[in-house]
C-alpha cells in the first residue's frame, strides 16, 4: 500500500473523494480519489477507471500513477496534481472570456476525440471535470463512469443530470453522441455562465425541458457571442442525436474555424452598463444609458490617449427603446468579436 499523507480535501461527489496528498515514498504531491467499495459501479473490476485512464494515455487527459486499495477495500487511483484546479474551481459559474472559453473547448475535443477513437464513452463531460494545468492546457478527469463498448454500440444512463442527452431520459441509452451533446451543454455554461441556466429545481421539470430542447435556453447567449458561435454550440445540443456533430473532431473544426479578436469584460455602476475590451492595444467601450420613458442610449468610445476618449460615430446609437437597444447591442459587440472592427 502507498504511503500518502492526506494534506487537503481538494473535492468530492457520487463515488467519493479527491484529496490532495503527499506520497512519502517518492517526496511529490498527488491528487488521489478515494472511492469506497459499496460505490464502485462495476464491482467485477474494482481498478476500472484507474485501468481506463492507462489505456487513455494522451496530453488532454489527466495522467494516472498509481492505484491500490486500502485496508478497508477503498479503491485509491492517485493522478497528476493539477493544482489550479477545474474550471468550475476557477470561474465558479461566471462566463470564461471567448476566446479562453475556445481554447478549453478544442482541448477537451482532441481528448473526447481519443477516448472515443478507443471506443470509450465518458459519460460524465462537464466543467468541474476539466483540470487546468499552470500553462493553460485544459485535461479531462473523473472517468469513473467511463465505459467500452463496441463501436456504434451504447451503455447504460449515468452521468450529470443537466448534461443527459434526451435520448438518454428516453431510452436509457448513451452513446458517443451523448458525450457530444454534454459537451455543448458544458461549452453553454463556460460561454455564457451558470446564471443563463433556467432556475428549475424539480427532477421532472428538468427533464420535460430537456426532453423539449429547452434546456439549457438556446435562444439565451451574451449579446457579445456571435450567431455562428451560437449555432455551433446548438448543433451539439440538438434533441435528435443524428443531427448533433458527428464527433468531437468535427465540432473541434467547427470553432477552430473561428477567430475570436477580442474578450469583453462586464462593468456595471448603478443603472450603467459598460461593456470593456482591448481592440489594437486601445481600449474601447461600449456603455448603454437608460433614459426617460423606458429609452435606451448606446455611446461607444475609443482610449486615444492618456485620459482622452474618442467617440466612435457609427456605434453611438439614442433613443432605442429596449428591444431596439438589445438588437444593437448584440450587433456591435458580436462584430468586434468576430471582425475586430
Amino acid at each position: 500500500m502507498a504511503d500518502y499523507e492526506r494534506l487537503k480535501r481538494l473535492g468530492s461527489g457520487n463515488f467519493g473523494e479527491v484529496w490532495l496528498v503527499y506520497d512519502r515514498a517518492l517526496a511529490i504531491q498527488r491528487a488521489v480519489k478515494y472511492i469506497p467499495k459499496s460505490r464502485i459501479t462495476d464491482p467485477t473490476n474494482l481498478y476500472k477507471e484507474p485501468q481506463t485512464l492507462m489505456a487513455l494515455q494522451h496530453d488532454n487527459i489527466v495522467r494516472v500513477e498509481d492505484a491500490g486499495k486500502t485496508s478497508d477495500g477503498t479503491l485509491y487511483v492517485a493522478m497528476e496534481y493539477l493544482p489550479r484546479g477545474s474550471v468550475e474551481d476557477v470561474f465558479k459559474g461566471a462566463p470564461v472570456p471567448l476566446s479562453f472559453a475556445f481554447k478549453i473547448l478544442e482541448d477537451i475535443c482532441w481528448a473526447i476525440e481519443y477516448a472515443h477513437q478507443k471506443d470509450y464513452i465518458h459519460r460524465d463531460i462537464k466543467p468541474a471535470n476539466l483540470l487546468l494545468t499552470k500553462q493553460g492546457t485544459t485535461k479531462l478527469s473523473d472517468f469513473g463512469l467511463a465505459t467500452k463498448v463496441p463501436r456504434g454500440a451504447t451503455a447504460s444512463p449515468y452521468g450529470y443530470l443537466t448534461h443527459l442527452a434526451p435520448e438518454v431520459l428516453r431510452t436509457g441509452k448513451t452513446s458517443k453522441r451523448s458525450d457530444i451533446y454534454a459537451l455543448g451543454v458544458t461549452a453553454y455554461r463556460l460561454i455564457n455562465g451558470d446564471g443563463f441556466l433556467p432556475d428549475v429545481s424539480n427532477f421532472g421539470d428538468i427533464q420535460d425541458l430537456i426532453l423539449a430542447g429547452e434546456y439549457p435556453n438556446r435562444n439565451h447567449y451574451r449579446p457579445y457571442v456571435p450567431n455562428k458561435v451560437q449555432k455551433i454550440i446548438n448543433k451539439c445540443m440538438f434533441v435528435r442525436s443524428n443531427e448533433r456533430f458527428k464527433s468531437a473532431k468535427e465540432f473541434r473544426r467547427a470553432i477552430e474555424g473561428i477567430k475570436i479578436h477580442c474578450d469583453w469584460n462586464v462593468r456595471r455602476r448603478h443603472r450603467i452598463v459598460t461593456y470593456v475590451t482591448q481592440i489594437k492595444k486601445s481600449e474601447l467601450k461600449v456603455s448603454i444609458y437608460p433614459k426617460e420613458k423606458n429609452r435606451f442610449d448606446i455611446f461607444t468610445t475609443r482610449k486615444v490617449g492618456k485620459g482622452q476618449e474618442r467617440r466612435v460615430i457609427n456605434d453611438c446609437v439614442y433613443s432605442l427603446t429596449l428591444t431596439n437597444m438589445k438588437r444593437r447591442i448584440r450587433q456591435i459587440l458580436s462584430r468586434y468579436v468576430s471582425k475586430g472592427k
